[in-house]
């Protein structure tokens, strides 16, 4: 176990660090703290990637050597995942407060992080289930595909929205942002419930689909 998760995880640590420049160079003078918005806005996008990219190292043979079950091997995958959603909105929120903690636009650039980062925690369990039923060629052509057109939408939206509002960006829907704080947990709570509702689905795909590690 300790070997697949020391494989997968290099992917997962490294787009971290990736994805945390952006914010922590701008901790100096914070002239841009429009680029909170840009970085929440880039989760999914990150994930898909890491997901994409620890999948494609992946060795069937290597699998069938190691004393594991496919269940276990699922566990690992999806907490591993799990465990770096956490940390993407832990990310988020430290810069989030720092940028705009006295704002009256903290609370939509909090419900921003929770919104991209749930969505990133059912997104992440999809990509393994599609890798696992259709194989890694087809991974990689369905999240290039995503990446290309999430990055563009995500770009031109967050830049339209600084231009009119001068630097603010993206925030999330008025009912999440200014309701109470109950909503965010719920999303969160719903976003666990598919993800660990994806994982017994993992199971059987994987254990039907093997020959396609």
């Amino acid at each position: 176990m300790s070997a697949i998760l020391r494989k997968s995880s290099f992917f997962f640590i490294t787009h971290l660090c990736m994805f945390s420049i952006p914010g922590l160079a701008t901790i100096p003078m914070w002239e841009d703290p429009g680029m909170i918005s840009v970085m929440a806005l880039w989760v999914p996008l990150w994930l898909s990637s890491s997901v994409l990219w620890s999948e494609r190292q992946e060795s069937y043979a290597l699998l069938r050597t190691l004393p594991v079950t496919d269940r276990q091997i699922v566990r690992a995958k999806f907490g591993l995942a799990l465990g770096f959603i956490v940390l993407y909105w832990v990310i988020l929120t430290l810069l989030i407060r720092r940028s705009w903690g006295a704002t009256p636009e903290y609370a939509g650039y909090m419900a921003l992080a929770s919104l991209t980062c749930a969505i990133s925690i059912v997104l992440a369990a999809f990509w393994y289930i599609f890798s696992w039923r259709f194989g890694v060629s087809a991974l990689t052509a369905a999240v290039i595909a995503v990446l290309a057109i999430g990055l563009i939408v995500a770009l031109a939206v967050n830049m339209e929205r600084m231009i009119k509002t001068g630097g603010i960006g993206i925030l999330a829907p008025r009912w999440l942002a200014e309701g109470p704080w109950i909503y965010q947990a719920a999303l969160f709570a719903a976003a666990l419930a598919a993800h660990f509702g994806l994982m017994r689905v993992a199971v059987r795909v994987k254990e039907k689909s093997e020959a396609v590690l």
